[in-house]
């Protein structure tokens, strides 16, 4: 089977049954092993909601919600992991 790392747009349709996302990924996604979202998407919904530029269904808080109740495995990143970048 295969693990996902969702982007900021799967990872909206996703939580907000969008319908861009289409049903097949949605059945893939839904019975994949592993399935990760960096904390990067969420820093991006923030500040892309606070410019104005996206609107979502339901409020920013309810992602939170969202994660602790799927298995959805939210990435972290560190100085190090940026520093990498840099190299």
């Amino acid at each position: 089977m295969t693990s996902f790392l969702l982007d900021t747009h799967t990872f909206i349709w996703l939580t907000e049954n969008d319908p861009n996302l289409p049903n097949n990924l949605r059945e893939e996604i839904d019975f994949a092993p592993e399935v990760y979202v960096s904390i990067v998407s969420l820093w991006e919904i923030a500040i892309k909601l606070n410019l104005g530029k996206l609107a979502l269904q339901k409020s920013y808080e309810t992602i939170e919600t969202k994660l602790e109740a799927s298995d959805i495995t939210l990435l972290s990143i560190s100085f190090s992991d940026t520093l990498k970048i840099c190299t």
